[in-house]
């Protein structure tokens, strides 16, 4: 086989990163402008749902905003969704489903203040190894009484840290669920303690109560390679209470109470 020179890589390379980007963000049917009446956009079925949302809400709420007819083609991955109406909701519909998407690729769960307490409470860890280490070190010495000193301050930045990562769940939860009511509960962006624990804390408050709850743990997209955390830990917790539950889509459950 031939070689191909650096210039041509580079080229086949741009040109792979362009495609790339119209699977993600999509490329007009007609043309690419302000005048389209029929556009596609191909997206990854990897974040379809969050186009979809929980029931198809969020497609009711593009279609709704926009005004225009959107159609979703799941039988092939990249997924295809047309777009149709009149320039302007054509273009609304357009950049509302693109920002979705952006977001589902790159998140932010956490808000500007569950990222300051995220912070704060990695720098008190931070503060706590190292005390340790100086901790260690004078008991290795024999030097009890200042070892015990630095212990005390090892306990003390564990709690600074503690008492961060807490304000940071409440912050990030609220950041997930203003104004959504409490029968709706998205976990995007805590821990598993965390989130198990509101979910907890949620159930106590509406026990006895009637209707459907609705929780988003998510798939796991975020998480790694090591799959999902959250969701199985969220089903598990409604199995030991024996609460009836399925799943909406992927990532999404409602709980029948």
């Amino acid at each position: 086989r031939a070689p191909v020179s650096p210039g041509l890589r580079a080229t086949m390379g741009l040109f792979g990163s362009l495609f790339r980007l119209l699977l993600c963000f999509g490329g007009s049917k007609l043309r690419d402008d302000d005048t389209a009446t029929e556009v596609e956009i191909k997206c990854s079925s990897k974040w379809i749902a969050q186009v979809i949302g929980p029931g198809g809400s969020k497609l009711s709420e593009l279609r709704f905003l926009s005004g225009a007819e959107i159609h979703i083609d799941k039988g092939k991955d990249p997924v295809t969704i047309t777009i149709t109406g009149d320039p302007k909701q054509v273009k609304d519909a357009r950049q509302a489903i693109t920002q979705v998407i952006n977001d589902a690729e790159h998140p932010d769960y956490e808000g500007e203040a569950g990222k300051k307490f995220r912070k704060d409470a990695d720098g008190h860890a931070k503060r706590a190894e190292k005390l340790a280490i100086e901790k260690d070190a004078l008991f290795a010495r024999g030097d009890k009484e200042n070892a015990h000193r630095k212990l005390d301050e090892v306990k003390a930045a564990q709690r600074a840290m503690h008492t961060s990562n807490a304000a940071a769940a409440s912050a990030i939860f609220e950041n997930r669920n203003k104004g959504k009511g409490n029968m709706y509960m998205d976990f995007h962006g805590l821990r598993k303690t965390e989130a198990i624990g509101l979910l907890e804390t949620r159930l106590a408050e509406l026990s006895g109560k009637k209707g459907d709850l609705t929780l988003v743990p998510g798939a796991g997209k975020h998480s790694g390679g090591g799959g999902a955390v959250l969701l199985p830990a969220v089903m598990q917790t409604l199995r030991d209470r024996n609460l009836a539950f399925e799943e909406i889509n992927v990532g999404s459950l409602v709980v029948k109470l």
